[in-house]
């Protein structure tokens, strides 16, 4: 799912118009439709009254507490957007912001510790409601409501109503595609193929990167964008673990990774009414956080039908899988593991949601998590981290700046973690303390001023080419 909306909090849409691109998108009317036990089917309405009212028809007897609840989340997320997000390891903008806005940085200092869970439970009894609060916080952290932290969860439970899910036009693809073509437009270079096998050091300052072909690079500062496991255990040839790292390996794990199923289906097989989001846990609550329990399904081609042949549909399918279960197997063995738990995913839709959708396949593929590790060189080929236990929030999570001089991280193992949002968020986070750090006044200046159109494109132009 991908947010194109207004408020401080969009920062695709930010990163996009800072590189002079802008696309065309298809409003999305449900954010996603749940299929949970017990037969209970919720829509995530566009608008978060209509969600409201579908929600409390399932749960009367909860209605002040699911509004409550809600009530909270907004409250977070109204702080948040009421802000210039940039780096809150800059004491220059903290203190500028601090300024501003003391009432809506308080209210994020109260709740950055605090985990959707726990709130949750201050008004809601119902055992199943709260399973469902579970749900609506697994489809942000891969973790259930205790375990999320209150400011993630309100980011994305807030956003697809502050102006809607909107689907880029021509498939989310076109995001990476004119972000990568305005950063050559403004002058940039972007190197393809170029894989990074070491982090070049010298008296313990990170000054460069080493490719697989040989070639090395040099700039004033070094972003790492692979997570910190591959960072500090395969990029960083260093005998000490900095203490944020030990830290941070001590506090959270590895997320499992995908199994991935993308195929192409007759669109007569799918009712007119279908949404393009979809979340199915049919049977059993238990199974929420299990490999191969929860399903995700996206169907982009009821927003976008020009993405297929006419006729057809496309369906993306994917649940959580360990990539320990696809070890040791010979090739023949990996092929018939992945056709029969492909399968299983199948008749499961089918039966919940689709009959005769086996029939009407016309392409089928399917990935697992080696298939993540391989194309997209991430430990184990997992979604992210997920804490050991539950956390206080978010006061785990390490931001950008690193142990070693020179080195900064960005991505979904830096604060604030999972998701689009949050990982956008972060992106912004980096470039604006490596402008400080590189000592910019112009570009420092007018960060502190806005993210602006050009500002922010040359923050992203010296970080990547300095």
């Amino acid at each position: 799912m991908f947010v194109f909306v207004q408020g401080s909090i969009n920062l695709i849409t930010k990163a996009l118009a800072a590189v002079g691109c802008k696309m065309q998108l298809l409003p999305d009317p449900t954010a996603v439709h749940y299929h949970l036990p017990d037969g209970l089917s919720v829509r995530v309405h566009r608008k978060f009254e209509d969600f409201l009212v579908e929600l409390t028809g399932y749960f009367p007897h909860e209605k002040e507490g699911i509004s409550q609840f809600y009530n909270e989340c907004w409250k977070v997320f109204n702080s948040l957007n009421s802000l210039e997000l940039k780096s809150l390891e800059e004491p220059l903008y903290l203190f500028g912001q601090f300024f501003k806005k003391p009432l809506e940085c308080l209210t994020l200092a109260y709740y950055l510790p605090q985990n959707a869970g726990d709130i949750a439970r201050k008004y809601i009894k119902d055992p199943n409601l709260l399973c469902f609060i579970d749900a609506e916080c697994f489809i942000v952290s891969t973790v259930n409501a205790l375990q999320t932290p209150m400011i993630n969860a309100s980011m994305v439970l807030c956003d697809r109503h502050f102006g809607g899910i909107n689907y880029p036009v021509g498939g989310v693809g076109g995001i990476a595609k004119n972000l990568a073509k305005g950063l050559v437009d403004y002058g940039g270079t972007i190197s393809y193929k170029a894989n990074v096998t070491d982090i070049i050091l010298e008296n313990e300052k990170a000054v460069g990167v080493r490719l697989s072909d040989g070639r090395q690079f040099y700039a004033k500062k070094i972003i790492s964008n692979a997570t910190r496991w591959d960072t500090f255990g395969k990029l960083l040839r260093t005998e000490k673990l900095p203490p944020e790292e030990k830290n941070f390996q001590r506090l959270y794990v590895k997320a499992p990774s995908f199994l991935s199923i993308h195929m192409g289906v007759k669109e007569e097989v799918l009712p007119l009414d279908t949404d393009c989001h979809h979340f199915v846990l049919e049977d059993d609550w238990a199974r929420l956080e299990e490999p191969y329990g929860s399903i995700f399904l996206s169907i982009p081609t009821v927003l976008d039908s020009s993405l297929a042949p006419e006729g057809h549909h496309i369906l993306h399918i994917f649940t959580s899988a360990w990539i320990d279960d696809w070890k040791g197997l010979s090739q023949k063995d990996y092929n018939i593991k992945k056709e029969a738990v492909a399968d299983e995913i199948v008749n499961r839709l089918e039966k919940t949601l689709f009959p005769g959708l086996k029939e009407a396949i016309t392409f089928k593929e399917v990935g697992t998590p080696k298939t993540h590790m391989r194309f997209l060189a991430r430990d184990n080929g997992t979604y992210g981290p997920i804490p050991q236990k539950n956390p206080k929030g978010l006061l785990g999570m390490p931001f950008n700046t690193t142990g070693v001089d020179g080195l900064y991280c960005v991505g979904d193992s830096c604060f604030p973690g999972q998701g689009v949002i949050a990982v956008a968020f972060s992106g912004i986070m980096c470039a604006h303390r490596v402008a400080a750090d590189i000592g910019f006044p112009r570009l420092r200046r007018k960060l502190e001023i806005q993210i602006s159109n050009r500002g922010f494109y040359q923050v992203i132009k010296y970080c990547c080419a300095l």
